[in-house]
């Protein structure tokens, strides 16, 4: 026949309790279902009760105070109370914990410390108890989880991440860790990242880098990308430009975003106008960062003359230092146009002149001679070494 507990009995079934070391009679109670009907009764006498019931030690600590409420509409099995208590103790901030056999009523803070259980496997079965797991990650960074895993932890318990093994240490209650486990395992996954190498028939790979990472950055922003101090170099899409083929190199963390760069990259690798203004195709604007444009436009102008094997290019080469002074000396006056010639121009069909007003390059040359131009530019617009006196 189950048995009955409740508020009014508990100050009789207590002391009894302490009173009886016969084992095998606490053993024989535990077989027995009860139902419990505890409506404001003292947590310590609660304890003591359900010690006798299941067998175990219970020891309530000094600071847990105050009454509870525990009913059970149908009876329960000892085992299964003492899952109830420590629910309903976890509603007032006080925890279950279970160490070296004996049980514990802490407050909650403190149960991560008190809580001996620590496991790596899978989660144990527990009674509402605090305990300790460690999630060894194969894919995913530890890093990544934790603002996902936070709010899903009570805020006394804690999470924390061991990068050398990529491994999350989470103290918090057995059934709250089995339903994370099922969330680390489904986001644990092998991402789909790979490597392409998109070759590009029109565009120039140096100028198309900036503008898509810029695209491909402000597109994951905008799609719910983690905040600061929560993104993972692994999740990133970045861009490479290979100025030898003339190619990208693009790396992205999922399909998804390796889609998503292809798209963008068809877009803009588009030819230049074939209608009435085609010739503008080929006249071209490199804006200089560090080198001057009057010098590295000489400078061009003078490697391609030698590259074209002219039979002038000794005369190209000697005038270009009398011709660099002239726009020196009249910038004002537009001298540096004076400069550029026709005479000093190489004979391999492109022509270089330099706007010195905005520090730019203005380049006349097919799409090929360009792409070879440019690579030569932007080593020689690198920025100079600095030094403090």
């Amino acid at each position: 026949m189950p048995l009955a507990f409740t508020a009014s009995s508990v100050s009789a079934q207590a002391p009894k309790a302490n009173k009886k070391t016969n084992t095998n009679t606490a053993a024989k109670a535990t077989q027995e279902p009860v139902t419990l009907n505890f409506n404001n009764a003292e947590i310590e006498a609660v304890a003591k009760t359900l010690a006798t019931l299941s067998g175990h030690n219970v020891v309530v600590d000094p600071r847990v105070k105050g009454t509870i409420t525990l009913t059970s509409t149908v009876p329960v099995a000892p085992a299964q109370a003492l899952r109830l208590f420590a629910a309903q103790l976890r509603t007032q901030s006080f925890a279950l914990v279970e160490s070296a056999g004996l049980y514990l009523v802490v407050p909650e803070a403190d149960a991560k410390l008190q809580s001996g259980g620590v496991s790596a496997g899978a989660v144990p079965a527990s009674n509402g108890q605090i305990i300790t797991q460690i999630f060894q990650l194969n894919h995913e960074s530890a890093n990544n989880l934790v603002p996902i895993l936070r709010p899903l932890i009570s805020p006394n318990n804690t999470v924390n991440v061991n990068p050398g093994t990529n491994a999350l240490v989470i103290t918090d209650y057995a059934d709250n860790l089995q339903r994370l486990g099922r969330i680390i395992t489904a986001l644990d996954v092998a991402n789909a990242t790979g490597v392409e190498v998109v070759h590009l028939k029109h565009a120039l790979a140096s100028d198309v880098v900036p503008m898509l990472q810029r695209l491909l950055d402000t597109g994951a922003a905008s799609g719910g990308a983690p905040a600061a101090g929560q993104t993972d170099a692994s999740f990133k899409t970045t861009v490479m430009a290979e100025a030898r083929s003339n190619s990208l190199i693009v790396r992205a963390a999922n399909a998804a975003r390796m889609a998503l760069a292809r798209s963008l990259i068809a877009q803009l690798d588009q030819p230049s106008d074939t209608g009435p203004n085609a010739a503008s195709g080929n006249i071209h604007v490199v804006y200089l960062k560090n080198a001057d444009a009057t010098k590295l436009a000489a400078t061009l102008r003078a490697a391609m003359s030698a590259q074209g094997g002219s039979g002038n290019a000794n005369a190209g080469g000697a005038a270009m230092p009398t011709a660099t002074p002239a726009s020196n000396n009249a910038n004002n006056a537009g001298g540096a146009n004076a400069s550029f010639n026709n005479g000093s121009q190489p004979s391999t069909g492109g022509q270089i002149q330099a706007d010195p007003s905005t520090n730019s390059l203005i380049i006349t040359a097919p799409e090929p001679q360009y792409r070879q131009l440019r690579a030569v530019i932007d080593k020689l617009d690198a920025r100079r070494a600095q030094v403090f006196v």
